[in-house]
């Protein structure tokens, strides 16, 4: 089961930056615009484990795939491979740390790339290149993902994210002429570029509080609370402890247990998973934003929204997905992708949790997943392994897996672990 969320934070460790403030990018013009002169563009994109991922064409020759995160100021490319590919000179070397501090990696400020969707053309774009693929997103994902999308994208329209259609709208602001007077709509404050609301929130035990939460389209948690920012946010007494998130410079530990509820206006949404992050993970942050916690894609997916930054406004209406319940995994298995995505992708346990169906009946890292209830071969995808173990209580599990060379038949029943 899926237990790595898109988790990530970037700290200057020799200083605070702004990629719009460097070098001589603030004499030219930059940022994205809709082609053509038309109002609105639409964007089609895909969902994995919460995420929205697009089709973008890099510096005008390279298709790669990135996904759109209301949660980081910049537009980031994973992987240096691809700059270097087309000759790219960085303009200078920094390193950065993650939510979780310790470990510093290196990446590379590129003041000017050309970044394009469909409809959309990025000219001079500020740039932030990682090193190296770090996140390694495609073994959570099971797709390879080569960049990032943030504050940039949203800051120049007016954008309608309707995860149901899977698909992106664009407007121009200047030209938006359509009512939206059958949505809701809350304030929403733009601080250093990324978005925040205040909602209520029912803990555990049934203690309410009003929580600042940045709306965070990267991450694939549904909900995160952090028990360091507030004396009422408490870890629910049945809990379990995870591997939350990966990050640039370590993965992200801590607890995962249910709240009573969170009010999205009117809308009240009951029973929801969310992640407790290690006190001290997230101390700088919750220090310059005074923020609890963070809304992901677990809880977005069940809106049709609209971002409107300039005026700091969001509008959502409920979707087709809004009484789904809030899923996790029942078999105490953490899967992973493994090898060519594009060629042959296979699946692989990476963690067993202790006193689990899984671990009752044997199973262990390393493992490769044969099949499941079944299904084998192309018929596998890391969605599927995920719905069907986080299913419901006691549905039976046939799982075949290859050990060494040799293939191990087991069977075991799911059962709530939250």
């Amino acid at each position: 089961m899926l237990k790595k969320y898109y988790l990530i934070l970037f700290l200057l460790v020799t200083s605070l930056f702004s990629l719009n403030n460097i070098g001589n990018a603030q004499t030219l013009r930059f940022g994205f615009e809709i082609t053509d002169n038309q109002r609105k563009v639409n964007i089609p994109f895909k969902i994995y484990s919460n995420l929205i991922v697009v089709d973008v064409l890099f510096e005008g020759v390279i298709p790669l795939k990135f996904i759109v995160d209301t949660g980081v100021s910049n537009t980031v490319l994973i992987d240096k491979l691809y700059s270097d590919i087309l000759d790219i000179v960085p303009d200078r070397k920094i390193s950065l740390i993650g939510a979780a501090g310790g470990k510093e990696v290196e990446a590379y400020i590129v003041n000017s790339v050309s970044v394009q969707l469909e409809g959309i053309a990025g000219e001079n774009i500020p740039l932030l290149v990682l090193k190296e693929d770090y996140l390694k997103l495609e073994e959570t994902i099971g797709i390879k993902i080569h960049g990032i999308l943030g504050y940039d994208l949203f800051r120049n329209f007016i954008v309608k994210v309707n995860y149901a259609t899977e698909v992106l709208t664009f407007y121009d602001p200047l030209k938006f002429n359509r009512s939206l007077n059958w949505f809701n709509q809350m304030e929403m404050v733009i601080e250093s570029s990324k978005p925040y609301i205040e909602i209520p929130v029912t803990m555990s035990d049934s203690t309410s509080i009003l929580a600042k939460l940045l709306i965070d389209t990267g991450a694939s948690h549904s909900f995160m609370l952090h028990t360091n920012s507030e004396k009422n946010i408490k870890i629910p007494d049945k809990s379990l402890r995870d591997d939350l998130g990966a990050g640039i410079a370590g993965n992200i530990e801590g607890y995962v247990g249910r709240i009573n509820n969170i009010k999205v206006g009117d809308y009240v949404l009951e029973d929801v998973i969310s992640t407790f992050p290690d006190k001290g993970t997230y101390n700088d942050v919750i220090e310059a934003t005074g923020r609890q916690g963070t809304i992901g894609g677990g809880v977005l997916k069940r809106f049709k929204l609209f971002f409107d930054y300039g005026n700091e406004k969001l509008y959502y209406r409920k979707n087709r997905n809004f009484k789904d319940s809030f899923d996790y995994d029942m078999s105490g298995l953490n899967v992973i992708a493994k090898g060519e995505m594009f060629l042959a992708p296979y699946y692989e346990i990476e963690s067993v949790k202790e006193n689990t169906p899984a671990a009752k009946v044997d199973l262990r890292p390393k493992d490769i997943l044969i099949s499941l209830n079944g299904n084998k071969g192309s018929n596998l995808s890391l969605s599927y392994i995920n719905k069907t173990l986080s299913k419901k209580e006691g549905k039976r599990i046939r799982m075949r897996v290859k050990r060494n060379s040799k293939f191990v038949d087991v069977e075991f029943y799911l059962k709530e672990l939250i």
